[in-house]
């Protein structure tokens, strides 16, 4: 009798890798062309409030807030490019508190729609503690971290703030510091799953690191690459 076996799982993910490379040759252009996507590489502090105030809002709105953030640090002699959790942290104190925050720099956009739900500043500033708390103070401590592996209880922290358990603003977070965010958005989703199928965020993000990987790409570029061709938006810089 011939023995039917179990499909081989690592055969089919090299598969799915190859399928959406090639999807990604047909669809993208020159990956040297690629536009770089948006974040804050030197700049923690903005890193986190774009991370919590972007999700689900236009991002004209967040990059008011964030105009604002540079204006208040830069009428004290600070430099908001390059500030890290700590400087975060101080905007904080220069100004009251949460809700002065809200009013002066931010907005009062709350966490969620659910009564009583903190308002996003005040995540902000929690976000900003928990990863002080866990010794990451700007950028490179973050990056240092995923170099070495020790992500995990970092996003545990960062989910643990009020509002941040579904892991949105921790991908927008790690994707505005330059890394491979650990999930993939709405619409690169949408991407892969007409490709390949149903999949999850998770599972999408894998395939984006794998296939950078298959490729020699930026992962980071490859997922900014996939949102602008499913935007509508051009996917390569001019000349």
């Amino acid at each position: 009798m011939q023995r039917i076996t179990e499909p081989d799982l690592e055969t089919e993910t090299e598969t799915d890798a190859a399928r959406l490379r090639a999807a990604c040759e047909r669809d993208l252009g020159d990956p040297a062309r690629w536009f770089p996507p948006p974040g804050y590489p030197d700049s923690l502090a903005l890193c986190i409030v774009d991370a919590i105030f972007s999700s689900g809002a236009r991002h004209s709105m967040t990059e008011k807030v964030i105009g604002r953030y540079r204006e208040h640090r830069r009428a004290l002699g600070g430099d908001p490019d390059r500030d890290g959790a700590v400087e975060l942290l101080g905007t904080f104190a220069d100004v009251g508190g949460a809700q002065q925050w809200a009013s002066q720099i931010g907005n009062r956009r709350p966490t969620s729609t659910a009564p009583d739900a903190p308002l996003r500043a005040a995540a902000v500033a929690d976000a900003a503690e928990a990863l002080v708390a866990m010794g990451i103070s700007t950028a490179d401590d973050l990056r240092s971290a995923a170099g070495a592996e020790q992500l995990e209880p970092v996003r545990t922290a960062w989910c643990g703030v009020p509002g941040q358990r579904s892991g949105v603003t921790w991908s927008n977070l790690l994707k505005l510091a330059g890394l491979p965010a650990s999930a993939a958005g709405r619409l690169v989703v949408g991407y892969v799953t007409r490709e390949l199928g149903p999949a999850s965020p998770e599972r999408v993000g894998d395939l984006i690191r794998e296939v950078a990987d298959l490729a020699g790409w930026d992962a980071g570029r490859l997922d900014h690459a996939i949102w602008r061709h499913e935007a509508g938006l051009r996917c390569q810089q001019a000349g």
